[in-house]
Parts: C-alpha cells; sequence; structure tokens
C-alpha cells in the first residue's frame, strides 16, 4: 500500500542522494546536461534557495521537483512510479507554488507533456492560447496573486505603488517577511524611540547585550521591528527627493522583504560610531559580535560578497537560533 510522504526543503545533507538520483532516473536528460560536478554545484544552489522540494518517505524518495527562480518555472519534476501516490504529485506542485510566492513570483510555469495538461489543468494552470495543444510540450502558466493570503497581496499592492521590479526577490534571493506579532519593548535606541522584538529576540538580545557589557563592549540599537508600511514610507520618502527606485533598493530592503517586519532583526552600532555604517566592520563591537553573536542565535544576514547581491552591512544581525540555541563559552576577541 502506498503512503502519503512528507513534502519538505532538500537539505544540504541530502546534496549527494539527490545528484545520484537524478543521474540514475533521468539518464536523457543527465547526458545531455551537465557534467556530475556542475550538477552538484546546480543542486547545491537549489538547495541553498530551498529551491529543490521533495517527497519522501524515511530514506525513499517519492518525488523531487526544481523550481528555476529567475524563469519563474518548474524546471523538473521526477516522481517515482513505484512508491508515489496520486496525491503526492499535487502535493509537490503546491509546495512550489508556494514557494515561489514567497520569493514575490506573481506567476509560475511549467512545460508540460501533453497527457499531464488535464492534471494541470485542475491546478489552476492554463496553456498559452496560442501554443497548439497538439504540440509535445506544452508551456502552461498560473496566476499565483489571486490566491496568494491578503499580506502578501498588501506586498505586492505596495510594490506596484513605489514601483518595484516584479523579480526583485527573485533576483536578489529574498523570501518575503510577514509583520511580526506580540513583540515586546527592548527599551529605546540611539535615536530615543522605542524599539520591539519578538519575545525569544528580545530574550537573546538581553543575553547578548549583557554578556557584551561584561566583555567591555557597548552594543546600540539603532533599529530593530519595522513594518512594510514604515518600510515603504522610507522608500517613497527618497522617491520624492528625486532618487531613482535602483538606487533607493541598493541599500533598503523592499516592503516585504525586510528581516525586520519579522520582529528577529537588530541593526546595531556602538559609542563613536556613525549608524549603519561600514566602517562598524572595524570595530571591537563587530569583530565581538563576529565571534559571539551565534551563541545567542543572531547572525550575519549580509556579509561582504554575499549571495543575494546586497551590499555589506556588517550592522545587520537576525535572530535565528540553531545548535546555538542557548549561550555557551564565548570566544575572546581584540
Amino acid at each position: 500500500m502506498k503512503q502519503n510522504a512528507s513534502i519538505q526543503l532538500a537539505r544540504t545533507a541530502e546534496l549527494s542522494t539527490l545528484g545520484e538520483l537524478i543521474r540514475s532516473q533521468l539518464p536523457d536528460v543527465v547526458h545531455a546536461g551537465p557534467s556530475p560536478q556542475i550538477l552538484q554545484r546546480q543542486l547545491s544552489h537549489l538547495i541553498e534557495d530551498g529551491c529543490l522540494i521533495t517527497a519522501r518517505q524515511d530514506d525513499r524518495y517519492h518525488g523531487v521537483v526544481a523550481l528555476d527562480l529567475l524563469d519563474g518555472r518548474v524546471t523538473a519534476c521526477y516522481l517515482d512510479p513505484a512508491l508515489v501516490d496520486a496525491a503526492t504529485p499535487r502535493r509537490l506542485i503546491q509546495a512550489a507554488e508556494k514557494r515561489a510566492l514567497m520569493f514575490g513570483l506573481r506567476k509560475l510555469a511549467c512545460c508540460i507533456r501533453k497527457p499531464a495538461l488535464r492534471f494541470m489543468r485542475a491546478l489552476g494552470f492554463e496553456p498559452d492560447p496560442d501554443d497548439s495543444e497538439a504540440a509535445q510540450a506544452i508551456l502552461v502558466t498560473k496566476d499565483l496573486e489571486n490566491d496568494a493570503p491578503a499580506w502578501i497581496r498588501d506586498v505586492f499592492a505596495l510594490h506596484d505603488q513605489l514601483g518595484i521590479p516584479d523579480d526583485y526577490g527573485a533576483r536578489h534571493r529574498l523570501v518575503m517577511v510577514a509583520d511580526g506579532r506580540n513583540l515586546e519593548s527592548i527599551g529605546f535606541d540611539v535615536y530615543d524611540r522605542e524599539q520591539w522584538l519578538t519575545p525569544a529576540a528580545a530574550a537573546a538580545w538581553r543575553k547578548m547585550h549583557e554578556t557584551a557589557v561584561r566583555a567591555g563592549v557597548e552594543l546600540q540599537v539603532v533599529s530593530a521591528f519595522r513594518s512594510r508600511k514604515y518600510q515603504a514610507g522610507l522608500i517613497r520618502a527618497k522617491l520624492d527627493k528625486g532618487q531613482s527606485i535602483g538606487r533607493i533598493l541598493s541599500v533598503s530592503a523592499a516592503p516585504g522583504f525586510s528581516e525586520h517586519h519579522s520582529g528577529r532583526a537588530l541593526d546595531l552600532k556602538c559609542p563613536g560610531e556613525p549608524p549603519v555604517e561600514e566602517s562598524f566592520a572595524r570595530t571591537r563591537a563587530y569583530r565581538w559580535l563576529s565571534a559571539n553573536a551565534r551563541y545567542f542565535g543572531f547572525h550575519e544576514t549580509f556579509p561582504q560578497s554575499n549571495r543575494h547581491g546586497i551590499i555589506w552591512e556588517p550592522w545587520h544581525w537576525c535572530f535565528r537560533p540553531g545548535p546555538f540555541g542557548n549561550p555557551q563559552p564565548l570566544r575572546t576577541s581584540s
């Protein structure tokens, strides 16, 4: 009896297994496609973007779907006929839709064989009216915006008002972030404005701040939670001053894509340093954060030459608890 598999994003630990699966199960593609080394790199990028989605039960893969962000397409779909049940293809495609939507894609396309057309239509995909349904390969497209959650539709509306390109999230490999809820105060920033974080991030910040003080390092808050509407206001003010949207987006995240919306991100500085400047990277405070912030769950999201194409932001730290959920013995930094 076939059982439902778990739909999940592929992990780096699965890289070699998935590479072998593709080489053994899709020989036509591999024969005309990249070398094993290039295939491994391509899969690694897909996994890093969260764009390789698997249907897996224990150590067996019922199906795999790959999503190409820049083209806005499902580019590959493997299903094991011996394992897959009737619901798995639908669940995989719907997972790809949700993932594409989180990157801000308003449409998703897929090139399918003609026998799959009825199935894809049942999921809301339609062929281009100009394409011949007699063709062996048919390009089908679905509008993702119609069924998107209200907060995502709000993000799209703000982008339309501000002139933000539709491919912003896909191009920068950034996912949308909903505004945080149930936030708590962490006190006042350097401008004497009250700032807010989620309870978990706030508790971690207090522990990190206290530990830094004991090490002789003073960390100051420049900014914490910002709503998407507040972010839109910042961009609108710059547009009113004559700045181009391209220049603005080189230093400011588009509304809906800032980690500050989550209530888990902090912009930090130290005494004597200007706020949100690269010069912060030359301070003892930054060196301390680089050595120790991860023990409290904080990570530097945009380091030098980051994969998002965002300028280096040594001041920006986001709470993402992982294996270092509790404070550990700290490394020293000068």
